[in-house]
C-alpha cells in the first residue's frame, strides 16, 4: 500500500474537504450537472475520513452472501437473482435504515422488524439512489463501510451506472467472482478499469467447494487465475480463494480475508488520503469529458469543415501537416512575390561584375590613344607636299589604329562574355525564348571616330591626360553595354512577372485553402485549451495549500 504524508485528522480532512467543495461548485458553474454532485459526496466522506470497501463482481458471486458472513447478521438479501438496482451501504453505529430517494429525501426503516419493506426500496433504481444500514456489533465502526453494489453483468443498464457511480467514493474494491466464471471477459475488463483508476483491487475466488480435484489440481487452477490475469497486464493487491458453504475446505482462506479486511480498517486514515485525492482526480477528468461531450457537436461541426477542404497530399485533420503546409506554402507566395525584384537585382549584379572585371585598355592602347591625340592638336600637320591631304590621311589612320585596337580588347574581354552572360539569364529562370536568344547575339555596340572624339576634353597632352582619356573610353564603351544589358534585363523580367502571375493564381488558392483548415484547427485547438485549462485550474484548487 502505497504511504501518504502523515495528517492531523480532523484538520486536514475537513481541508481537504473544503477544496473539494470549492472544485465542485466550479465545475457546477461551467454548467456540469453530474460531477459536482459526486465530489460533494466524495467530500462528505473526506470530512467524515470515512474507509470504504466496495464489494463488486457477478451478482451470482456470493457478496450478499459473504458481506452477511462477515457481519454475522443477515442485512442483505442472498436471492439467486440481481435484487438490487443500488448501492447499499453498511456500517457500524446505532441501529438505523435510510433510503436516500431522488425526490422525496430521505425514508427511514428500523433494521430489525422492515428489512424486508427496505429491500423492496432497493430494487428500485429510478427513484432511489443510495441505501444505509448501520448496525452496532460488527467488525465495522461509524468510519468503516461496506458498499454492496448491483451485479456488473446485470442485463439492467441501471445497475452497471449505480456501480459505476459509487467507485469514486470506494477505497478498496473487493472484487468477487464465481469459482466456474474467473476468466469471464467483464471481469478483466472491470478490473481493468479499476487498477487503471488506481484503486487498491483484492480478488475474491468464491464457491472453491465447486472444484473437482482429479480433473484438476488446486494449485494448476490457481496458476491458470494468475496467469490470465496476467496476460491482461492485471495485478491485484492480492487473491484470496474462498468457500463459504464448505468453511472448512483445504483451500478456504476466508479467514485471511477477513484479516485482510481487518488490516484495511486499522490502516483507514492512510487508505482514505491516497484514495480521496485519487478519486477527486479521476472526478476532475470524468468533469473534463463533460466538458468535451458539451463541446462534440461544435467539433463535429468543424471536423466537417475540415472535409470539405480538400488539398492534393495533404490529410486535413492532421494539424501539424496543415501548419508546415501553410508555412511552406507562405513561404512560397513571398519568394514568388519576390521573385522578380531578386531576379532583377541578381542580373544586374551580374553584369555589373562582368564589366567592372572587363579590361580594355592595355599599353598599345595607351600608344594608339597618344598617337590619335597629338592629331587632334591645333596645327597638327604631317608632311611638307600636300600637307593637307596627308595630315588628313595620317588623322584617318591614327584613328583607325586606336578604333582597331579597342575593337579587339572588346570583342574578347567584354562582347563574348556578355552576350555568353544575357544567353543564359532566361535559362535560370526555366524561360525559353529563341527571340531573345538571338537578339542578344545580334548585339552590335559600335565604336566609331565621333565615339572617340567625344571623350577628348581640353588641356590634352600630358601622359596622365592619355590614361584618363583611355578610362573614359573604357568606361563610354562600358556604358552602352550596360545600357544594352538593363534592356535585355528588362525583356527578362517582363516574362518572369508572367510566369509568377501563372504560379500565384495557383499558389493562392492552395493558400486560401490551407488558411481555412489552419482556422478550423485554431478553433479545435481554442476548444481543448479551454477543456485543458478547465482541467488545471480545478487540479490547482484541489492542490491548494498542499
Amino acid at each position: 500500500m502505497p504511504h501518504t504524508q502523515v495528517m492531523e485528522p480532523q484538520t486536514d480532512f475537513a481541508r481537504m474537504a473544503d477544496l473539494m467543495e470549492k472544485a465542485a461548485a466550479h465545475m457546477k458553474e461551467s454548467g456540469d450537472e453530474q460531477t459536482p454532485g459526486k465530489l460533494i459526496q466524495l467530500a462528505d466522506k473526506t470530512k467524515r475520513a470515512e474507509l470504504n470497501i466496495a464489494f463488486c463482481g457477478h451478482f451470482s458471486a456470493g457478496k450478499s452472501t459473504m458481506i452477511n458472513t462477515l457481519l454475522g447478521v443477515k442485512l442483505l438479501p442472498s436471492n439467486p437473482i440481481p435484487t438490487s438496482a443500488n448501492v447499499v451501504k453498511i456500517r457500524g453505529g446505532e441501529k438505523a435504515a435510510r433510503v436516500y430517494t431522488k425526490d422525496t429525501g430521505v425514508v427511514t426503516f428500523d433494521p430489525d422488524t422492515e428489512m424486508e419493506k427496505l429491500k423492496q426500496f432497493a430494487v428500485d433504481g429510478d427513484t432511489v439512489e443510495w441505501v444505509e444500514v448501520q448496525y452496532p456489533g460488527t467488525f465495522l465502526h461509524e468510519q468503516a463501510s461496506l458498499l454492496d453494489t448491483p451485479g456488473i453483468d446485470s442485463t439492467d443498464a441501471a445497475h452497471k451506472i449505480a456501480t459505476e457511480s459509487a467507485l469514486h467514493l470506494a477505497d478498496v474494491v473487493i472484487y468477487m467472482m464465481d469459482y466456474n466464471h474467473v476468466q469471464a471477459e467483464e471481469n478483466f475488463n472491470f478490473t481493468k478499469t479499476l487498477k487503471d483508476r488506481g484503486k487498491p483491487v483484492y480478488l475474491v475466488v468464491n464457491m472453491i467447494d465447486k472444484h473437482i480435484d482429479f480433473e484438476l489440481d488446486f494449485d494448476s487452477y490457481k496458476e491458470s487465475v494468475e496467469d490470465a490475469f496476467e496476460t491482461w497486464n492485471i495485478h491485484p493487491d492480492g487473491i484470496f480463494y474462498t468457500s463459504l458453504a464448505e468453511p472448512d475446505h483445504d483451500e478456504n482462506q476466508y479467514e485471511e480475508f477477513q484479516a485482510l479486511l481487518a488490516r484495511l480498517i486499522s490502516n483507514r486514515e492512510e487508505l482514505v488520503v491516497t484514495s480521496v485525492r485519487s478519486a477527486a482526480e479521476h472526478l476532475v477528468d470524468e468533469h473534463v469529458q463533460v466538458l468535451k461531450s458539451r463541446n462534440q457537436e461544435v467539433r463535429r461541426e468543424l471536423e466537417g469543415k475540415l472535409d470539405e477542404v480538400q488539398v492534393e497530399g495533404l490529410d486535413s485533420h492532421d494539424a501539424e501537416q496543415v501548419v508546415r503546409a501553410l508555412q511552406q506554402a507562405e513561404a512560397a507566395a513571398q519568394a514568388l512575390a519576390n521573385r522578380t525584384a531578386d531576379a532583377r537585382k541578381q542580373m544586374e549584379k551580374e553584369l555589373g561584375v562582368l564589366l567592372d572585371n572587363a579590361r580594355l585598355t592595355y599599353f598599345s592602347t595607351s600608344e594608339a590613344a597618344q598617337s590619335y591625340l597629338e592629331s587632334r592638336k591645333p596645327g597638327f600637320k604631317a608632311g611638307i607636299l600636300f600637307a593637307g591631304k596627308k595630315t588628313e590621311e595620317e588623322k584617318a589612320k591614327r584613328e583607325e589604329a586606336l578604333l582597331a585596337d579597342l575593337r579587339e580588347k572588346v570583342a574578347g574581354n567584354l562582347d563574348f562574355h556578355f552576350k555568353e552572360l544575357m544567353a543564359k539569364q532566361p535559362q535560370a529562370y526555366e524561360l525559353r525564348d529563341e527571340a531573345y536568344h538571338a537578339a542578344v547575339h545580334a548585339t552590335s555596340i559600335a565604336l566609331t571616330g565621333e565615339f572617340l572624339a567625344s571623350h577628348i576634353k581640353d588641356g590634352a597632352g600630358s601622359r596622365e591626360y592619355v590614361m584618363n582619356y583611355c578610362n573614359d573610353l573604357s568606361n563610354g564603351i562600358k556604358l552602352e553595354y550596360r545600357r544594352a544589358g538593363l534592356a535585355f534585363i528588362e525583356q527578362v523580367v517582363a516574362k518572369l512577372e508572367q510566369q509568377v502571375k501563372a504560379e500565384n493564381g495557383q499558389l493562392q488558392e492552395r493558400l486560401a485553402d490551407l488558411r481555412k483548415m489552419a482556422e478550423v484547427h485554431q478553433e479545435l485547438t481554442k476548444l481543448a485549451s479551454k477543456e485543458q485549462a478547465a482541467k488545471e485550474q480545478l487540479q490547482a484548487i484541489l492542490q491548494e495549500g498542499a
